[in-house]
């Protein structure tokens, strides 16, 4: 079952673009339940990546200098 939770080690900053439903919605959710907007968008990314297989994505590489490897 979904949860909205509150995430206290948040420190990764990034800039992303919503389409505007998307993010009335996510403002709504914010509002209701009490928590920030940052809460919700976290809670919705964790259980998305709950519910799909991430094995395949474990030796992907996000840096391009090959220094380190990416561990899901």
């Amino acid at each position: 079952m979904f949860e909205i939770s509150k995430y206290k080690k948040s420190n990764v900053k990034i800039s992303i673009r919503l389409p505007e439903d998307i993010n009335e919605t996510l403002r709504k959710i914010a509002k209701k339940e009490g928590m920030s907007f940052n809460n919700v968008i976290i809670s919705c990314i964790q259980h998305s990546l709950e519910q799909i297989d991430l094995n395949k994505y474990t030796q992907v590489d996000i840096y391009t200098d090959d220094k380190v490897k990416s561990v899901i």
